[in-house]
């Protein structure tokens, strides 16, 4: 920047002194230093501090160096200005304060033009125009308060007045945003808003760029806050709600979606009976609300004056309204009346009194009040119907007469009713001078004389009013050729047309809407394109204009202007798109074309299925094998009781046994000499139990074989203790028995581990035996124990019994 700086310096100081030094030296000194205001303006917009400046001004001649720091410090000070002025608006119209902590670079201008902002909005809320003409703040701030009032009556901006607690500015830490996005503090947060053109950033080289509706912190993506970065995305009835990679707009309190226009319109809670208002309170509906008036009642005794707005009291006696009969007469009070009864004294004849009073201020006008009581009748009277004679009050140098005479006062008559009212004198139009103004009051007038008209006024031919000088039209105004006059009451402005801006020699200079009002002239989504006189808002990528007049760039939905651009879904927001895909579909790399996600595999550590997961396009399905049913659930596994529910082993001395899955019957042949017992069908007995003491083979033969039959699952947990299987007792009267275990026989496929006396252990007690299964065994297998039990008494064997046990592994674990 400095190299091009210099570059330019030394052009201009060749081309002034091969004009002639001499001459031209003020012009050279002008055009080096509008160089230096440029550089310092350069250096504003990328630091903080200008009083850090350090470029070199090598080629600025010796004595116009300290000329030319001082215009760079200037300049610079001036482009701060601009952006804390534009920083000041964007906290108004967020509804923040007004004041910065600490010392800040153009801190005054955020200060002022926050504050015109703010007046600005709460005008714009109102029913006053947007006009500074009644007033004036001054550069830049009629145009801050301006563009702010009509932005409010446009519905572009909601704002909050007197927030001042207290916030933290995390916007003072530099690092806090990335490269090409503005720091903006917002109540008890903050957020990055992509920053307009020269804003001052830190320079570091920029990361890549995130999905749309993400960018990039710190190595990650984050969701971007469309509702913060654009003030602009939703309407102005709405309030905008982020999600994540998009945002909604809801309605606002006081407002309900039109299912015609899908626009968000004023819910009149007046017309609808939604209001709180007193009965005593009329409701008056408002934009997003409604107002409650106060219907205003004097009360009996009082009339409500609408010139004051007070409650004037009624004089019920000179209006005849009372009830008062000789020999009492009415005597009023605030609000009501007395009946008293009369003092006896002569009827007195009624005077006619003129009274003129004039007053001089020390303004240059002077006021004189004239009153006169009409003419007094004289009427017979007697003792019981006196004559009060009328009371001279002097109030506000004004004379008038109040009382009454007979049943109605002066200024009263009676009406056709016979009732006393008002007489209106000002109706008689000769009752003031015609430079006076004739005002009726209760029971009498008042002549008021016509003001001197002030500077900026004329009085008509009548001298009764004072008429606008228009100096636009008379000549008499003093604006420049480009310049427009407009005339106000009592005087007149030169203004610029619209898009101009009086600058030096008091011209019309095209205003940069774009510089100005970085930001705010063009919805976010557009870029903005400074013209003569006025500027255009371009759409940005992914928005479009509906029609080649609108200023508002609108969202261009993409998925349903571009058909097949997506695989299954198209999903469109502010901005851009994505495709997506339906359930139990995943995307691709190429991020539109959607496949098959397999659950089965994909999920098989989460069991989504207890017995076959089977997967199929965009789901999966659960099953299960033969011998079993399908729980409710769609994923468990049932067994199926072929005992209970079929028909089966039916041949003589069958069992029939249930196994997960399958079922099996097994037929039971006593040994010689053994027999079904009738009790018990899985237990043979002996034939005959008669043995000879001496006989100790016939002794030892067991009285019954039992056959039991255990199901269990493949793989059945065990825990550390053992799991119980079956458990063997004999009687208590012998002398002591002994318990043994032998395993007979075991069935497993060659992939199966077959299992051994390991697999169990015996718990003996006293008289019984606990048979344990310590080990997990593995299915599908049949294993066959043997659990004996033999008794002594008196050291020789008595009797024995044995238990056949089978156990039948399923070959499923559930």
């Amino acid at each position: 920047m400095t190299a091009i700086m210099d570059t330019k310096i030394r052009g201009f100081l060749l081309l002034v002194c091969f004009v002639g030094c001499a001459k031209s030296e003020a012009i050279a000194i002008e055009q080096i230093l509008s160089l230096c205001c440029q550089e310092g303006e350069e250096w504003g917009t990328q630091h903080k501090l200008c009083s850090s400046f350090n470029n070199t001004l090598e080629i600025v001649p010796g004595e116009l160096r300290g000329l030319c720091l001082s215009t760079v410090e200037i300049c610079c000070s001036k482009q701060h200005k601009i952006y804390k002025c534009t920083e000041g608006q964007i906290a108004a119209r967020q509804g923040l304060s007004c004041s910065l902590k600490g010392h800040h670079s153009g801190s005054e201008f955020y200060t002022d033009c926050c504050e015109a902002c703010k007046i600005g909005l709460v005008v714009g809320s109102s029913s006053s125009k947007c006009s500074v003409e009644p007033f004036a703040f001054g550069s830049p701030w009629d145009e801050v308060y301006e563009g702010c009032c009509k932005d409010i009556k446009q519905g572009d901006d909601t704002f909050i007045l007197n927030e001042e607690d207290e916030n933290i500015d995390e916007c003072e830490d530099q690092a806090a945003c990335d490269e090409g996005f503005v720091c903006v503090n917002i109540k008890g947060s903050y957020d990055c808003i992509p920053f307009a053109k020269n804003y001052p950033v830190t320079k570091k080289k920029m990361v890549e760029s995130c999905s749309p509706g993400f960018r990039r912190h710190n190595e990650q993506c984050i969701d971007i806050d469309e509702c913060a970065v654009d003030k602009y995305a939703c309407d102005s009835n709405q309030v905008c709600t982020n999600e994540i990679g998009g945002f909604r707009c809801d309605c606002k309190i006081g407002f309900t979606l039109d299912q015609v226009t899908n626009a968000c319109v004023d819910i009149n809670e007046c017309q609808i009976n939604a209001h709180e208002c007193l009965e005593s309170q009329r409701c008056d509906n408002t934009i997003g609300s409604y107002t409650c008036i106060r219907l205003q009642s004097c009360g009996t005794g009082y009339t409500l004056n609408a010139e004051t707005g007070n409650c004037d009291d009624d004089d019920e006696c000179a209006l005849g309204r009372h009830n008062c009969v000789p020999p009492y007469e009415c005597f009023n009070t605030k609000g009501s009346f007395r009946c008293r009864q009369r003092s006896r004294y002569a009827p007195q004849a009624v005077s006619r009194v003129t009274g003129t009073s004039t007053s001089t201020s020390t303004s240059t006008s002077t006021t004189t009040t004239t009153t006169t009581a009409r003419p007094v009748y004289y009427t017979h009277t007697t003792r019981n119907d006196p004559q009060y004679r009328p009371v001279y009050q002097p109030n506000n140098q004004q004379v008038e007469y109040n009382r009454y005479q007979g049943s109605c006062g002066i200024g009263f008559e009676r009406n056709a009713l016979g009732a006393c009212v008002d007489v209106d004198e000002c109706l008689n139009g000769n009752t003031c001078r015609s430079n006076q103004r004739c005002v009726n009051s209760n029971g009498s007038y008042r002549c008021y004389d016509l003001l001197v008209c002030p500077s900026g006024f004329v009085a008509n031919s009548d001298a009764t009013e004072c008429l606008d000088v228009d100096e636009c039209s008379t000549g008499k105004a003093k604006c420049g050729p480009d310049q427009i006059c407009k005339n106000k009451r009592g005087s007149y402005v030169c203004h610029c047309p619209a898009g101009f801006i009086i600058g030096k020699h008091q011209r019309c200079e095209d205003i940069n809407e774009c510089e100005m009002h970085k930001g705010m002239v063009c919805p976010h989504n557009s870029e903005c394109i400074n013209t003569l006189g006025s500027y255009r808002c371009d759409c940005k990528a992914g928005f479009k204009k509906n029609h080649p007049e609108d200023m508002v760039c609108t969202d261009q939905d993409e998925c349903s202007e571009i058909p097949g651009l997506c695989h299954q879904r198209c999903i469109n927001y502010y901005g851009s798109y994505r495709c997506g895909c339906e359930p139990g579909y995943k995307l691709m790399a190429n991020n539109r074309t959607c496949e098959d996600v397999d659950e089965c595999v994909e999920y098989k550590s989460n069991n989504l299925c207890v017995g076959i997961c089977e997967n199929s396009p965009g789901s999966y399905g659960c099953s299960c094998p033969q011998g079993y049913r399908l729980g409710h659930d769609g994923r468990s596994c049932i067994d199926i009781d072929e005992c209970e529910t079929r028909d089966v082993c039916n041949a003589r001395n069958e069992i029939c046994t249930n196994i997960r899955g399958s079922f099996r019957c097994t037929r039971i042949d006593c040994p010689y000499e053994y027999e079904i017992d009738p009790d018990r069908t899985n237990r043979c007995r002996r034939t005959t139990r008669f043995c000879q003491p001496d006989d100790i083979e016939c002794l030892r033969k067991p009285s019954s074989y039992s056959y039991n039959f255990i199901t269990l699952t493949s793989n059945m947990p065990v825990p550390p203790s053992g799991r119980a299987l079956f458990n063997l007792r004999g009687p208590t009267w012998y002398e002591s028995i002994d318990f043994d275990m032998k395993l007979i026989h075991v069935d497993a496929p060659g992939n199966v581990q077959p299992a051994d006396e390991r697999f169990f252990s015996l718990n003996k007690l006293s008289n019984e035996v606990l048979l344990n299964l310590v080990k997990s065994i593995e299915g599908p297998q049949d294993i066959e124990l043997e659990l004996s039990m033999t008794v002594f008494n008196n050291g020789q064997p008595f009797g024995s019994n044995i238990a056949k046990l089978f156990l039948l592994i399923s070959a499923h674990e559930f």
